[in-house]
């Protein structure tokens, strides 16, 4: 028992000198990462970062410096202003095939699965067409319940079939765009699909899909000017 003992007695005292040193360390490490620490280094820093910006120069260019400063703010908030949404706007997923509705205060408001462009090509002569979604920013420019769909040349073209003139009853195709579509420019629109069963797929011309449920609601929620957000 006493050989025990005196063999436990090193690695108590390493022990007790461990513990203080780590919960040091690690009260140290707390502070450091606190927002109030942080906050305080931030502005140490960017006090004399300040000071060896203004270091050498003459009151009236110094004057200069910050009302140029205050312009670029102004400018910049401006700009931002102008990019904030006054209506409801909708968010496309490219990648991942999903939308995202929301307020004007950026809260979703809905959110489900959607069908965007294949990225394939189509030779048509001597045009080649890509069928994928546009990325940017756009507006919906007009909306429409039960809108027939006029088929262009490469719709004929991809199926094999001979393209019909261009005022031939083919082109018309009443049950494509589903109950509703909304043009978003160029020729792009937001709109149903007959083929619900491949929502959530790249299988488009480059519009964006939408089930039909998921569709009602977007329509009825976005309006004349509302932004479009595509990435």
């Amino acid at each position: 028992m006493e050989i025990e003992e005196k063999k436990s007695r090193p690695f108590l005292s390493i022990l007790i000198w461990i513990i203080p040193v780590f919960l040091f360390c690690l009260s140290v490490m707390m502070i450091l990462y606190t927002p109030v620490f942080q906050d305080s280094a931030f502005k140490v820093k960017f006090l004399f970062a300040g000071k060896s910006l203004f270091e050498g120069k003459s009151p009236e260019a110094i004057e200069n410096m910050v009302l140029r400063s205050g312009r670029t703010i102004s400018s910049i908030e401006t700009k931002l202003e102008k990019l904030k949404p006054v209506k409801p706007y909708i968010v496309v997923n490219t990648t991942e095939n999903r939308f995202s509705l929301r307020n004007v205060d950026g809260d979703t408001v809905r959110t489900g699965v959607c069908s965007t462009g294949k990225n394939e090509l189509l030779i048509a002569g001597n045009k080649r067409i890509i069928f994928k979604t546009p990325k940017g920013i756009f507006t919906v420019r007009n909306k429409q319940q039960n809108r027939p769909w006029v088929k262009p040349d490469w719709a004929f073209i991809e199926d094999g079939l001979p393209i019909p003139s261009a005022r031939s009853a083919e082109r018309i195709d009443y049950s494509t765009l589903g109950d509703y579509a909304m043009e978003i420019g160029n020729g792009y629109m937001i709109h149903g699909t007959l083929y619900q069963r491949f929502l959530g797929l790249p299988v488009t011309h480059g519009c964006v899909r939408l089930g039909d449920k998921d569709l009602e609601v977007v329509y009825n929620t976005l309006s004349k000017g509302s932004k479009v957000y595509i990435y």
